[in-house]
């Protein structure tokens, strides 16, 4: 696929539904009813990783001041974050988790009525102490850097993503290209360990909830987003609905007091989280708790935005081809509607 289709491809998809992420049995949606307060939507992608995902656990519900006499929150999760946007365009959801990419070309497409804006950092990329976006190969594999990517088929979730973004730039730096010297695959996240093993990809991108069975199986750290980068960069968000705000302004700043108290909340109590997380979501304790706010988690503490380095990650996709055009992020981002840290 050309740089130029990745970039004409719309964000506005038809038949886009909530769904699975390829985990089986994952919970779909959450919602508290109720009748007197504004009634939120926020819609996210991976469970857990997505911290926006927490909201959906019952028992977390209650230990945050807002939610139920502020606002009503009903949580969603679908397949992709094009999907998430497409229900936000459709006046499904308030709020959503987007990555970098999304983000920005959901800006330069205008692809919800009224555009949409940053509200809050939901993580970072390539933070020297955390996680950042990692290449593995199989645990024998002689692909131990970037140049030994040449002829391989290498696996992402989809072409034009964030985590494609990652690839891109580390291909680069080793003088090759994708369509000449190496090949992307288009697989399921889930599916990325069977697939190395079974020789349908030679290397895959894992995000931080399923390195957990890559560094379990052995495989071996072709390179992260700490060798592409010099500083960390801000990679995935809480984004709304300029309209959602227009008209449920205090509702939104109410819901952005409250996730700055589950993140506090989270980190003082991991282990009892990372119980509730497996038990809701219904995956393995143990890959909860071999990444959920370890090293081998992205960094995320801090959901304040900042826009310089923000801004530098989106240039930085221009430059990689992914958007057509910068922007001033300041226009599209605030950090009205969260505490001040």
């Amino acid at each position: 696929m050309s740089f130029d289709s990745i970039r004409r491809r719309s964000f506005l998809k038809t038949g886009a539904a909530a769904s699975t992420i390829g985990l089986t049995g994952l919970a779909g949606c959450s919602s508290i009813t109720g009748g007197g307060t504004p009634e939120l939507g926020l819609a996210f992608t991976v469970p857990v990783e997505n911290f926006g995902s927490l909201f959906a656990i019952e028992e977390l519900q209650d230990q945050v001041s807002n939610l139920g006499s502020e606002y009503e929150l009903s949580v969603t999760r679908n397949e992709s974050t094009p999907d998430s946007l497409n229900a936000m365009a459709a006046g499904e959801v308030d709020m959503a988790l987007l990555t970098t990419v999304s983000y920005a070309s959901a800006v330069r497409q205008e692809a919800v009525p009224g555009n949409i804006s940053m509200i809050a950092t939901d993580f970072w990329d390539a933070h020297p102490e955390w996680y950042g976006f990692t290449i593995f190969s199989g645990p024998d594999s002689d692909i131990t850097e970037i140049a030994d990517l040449e002829g391989a088929n290498v696996g992402v979730n989809a072409q034009g993503t964030g985590t494609h973004a990652v690839l891109e730039k580390g291909i680069r730096q080793a003088d090759l290209e994708f369509g000449t010297d190496a090949e992307i695959v288009e697989l399921p996240f889930p599916t990325f360990v069977s697939a190395i093993n079974d020789g349908r990809i030679d290397a895959g991108i894992f995000p931080a909830l399923f390195a957990v069975a890559a560094r379990a199986e052995g495989f071996t750290e072709v390179y992260s987003s700490q060798d592409l980068w010099d500083e960390a960069y801000p990679f995935a968000y809480t984004v709304a609905s300029n309209n959602s705000l227009d008209e449920n302004g205090d509702a939104i700043a109410a819901f952005g007091e409250d996730l700055d108290e589950l993140v506090e909340y989270c980190y003082d109590n991991r282990s009892e989280v990372v119980s509730l997380a497996a038990e809701h979501f219904e995956l393995p304790e143990q890959v909860v708790d071999g990444f959920f706010l370890t090293n081998n988690d992205y960094y995320r503490q801090d959901i304040t935005i900042d826009i310089d380095r923000l801004q530098f990650a989106i240039d930085e996709l221009v430059e990689l081809g992914f958007v057509e055009e910068s922007f001033d992020v300041g226009e599209y981002a605030t950090n009205e509607y969260i505490p001040s840290n």
